[in-house]
């Protein structure tokens, strides 16, 4: 055992990137992943061939775009562990929102089962008290809630108010349910406008959790959810007509839920 202390598990705090700060200046930007028989394609430095190769794109990575007026080219930006900037061919992308549902489902599955096993790790490194186990699962979530889980958070909100997925939406709760102990917002974010959509087919899929603290959990990923989306003031009071009867049905359930 090393001679960290982990008396207490920390909530810990998910880095937010200098790549995830940047989408706030280019909120047209999309999530997308590359289209190219190769497996990869190469950003470069400018917008043609004739510019020197930046860094590189896999299959497997998530990046997002910003499309040139009058050009082939789009820039595009992405984390792996390291800023990626620079331009690659219209042609090289697929965004992520105009998959099939089908294809949707495998990207958002894949990410959400990997992440729920990380997480899961980490508990079990905090709860064996291994300080080694704990760093390199602590370090392997966060990589993966950078890279992979908080980009496809964006997108579900709006495949399952477009499928009502229920499979989705359970997996979702498993892995929010996992990373507990995470201060990451953007999970309340997402079902939050979940529940915006559809709030009546959430409720039903909660009540059938057994698990009360897993279901408080979730009550208050909702709210929190809410309480962004909405223009709501720091006494928790709104005058919009929708956040107020959203609000009135969750606190309802959270009442039944209640022991």
């Amino acid at each position: 055992m090393g001679k960290l202390k982990m008396t207490t598990m920390r909530k810990y705090v998910l880095t937010i990137l200098t790549f995830f700060c940047s989408l706030t200046l280019f909120a047209e930007n999309k999530l997308a992943i590359i289209n190219d028989p190769d497996g990869f394609t190469f950003v470069r430095s400018g917008q043609g061939k004739e510019f020197k190769v930046a860094d590189t794109l896999f299959t497997e990575d998530f990046f997002y775009f910003q499309f040139i007026d009058n050009s082939d080219w789009a820039k595009v930006k992405a984390w792996k562990g390291r800023q990626i900037e620079g331009f690659i061919h219209k042609s090289r992308i697929q965004e992520v929102e105009k998959l099939d549902y089908k294809k949707q489902k495998e990207l958002i599955t894949k990410t959400l089962d990997r992440h729920r096993v990380l997480a899961e790790n980490f508990q079990s490194a905090w709860k064996s008290k291994d300080s080694i186990a704990y760093r390199k699962t602590v370090r392997e979530l966060e990589f993966h809630s950078d890279t992979k889980y908080d980009p496809i958070l964006t997108i579900i909100p709006k495949y399952f108010c477009s499928t009502n997925d229920i499979e989705i939406l359970q997996l979702f709760f498993a892995t929010m349910w996992a990373d507990k102990g995470s201060a990451n917002e953007m999970p309340s974010f997402s079902i939050g406008d979940c529940f915006i959509c559809n709030p009546n087919l959430v409720i039903e899929q909660l009540t059938k959790i057994k698990n009360i603290e897993q279901k408080k959990n979730i009550f208050d990923h909702i709210e929190w959810g809410l309480l962004n989306h909405f223009d709501v003031d720091e006494n928790g009071k709104s005058e919009n007509k929708e956040y107020d009867k959203l609000k009135a049905q969750l606190d309802k359930e959270r009442k039944k839920a209640s022991p």
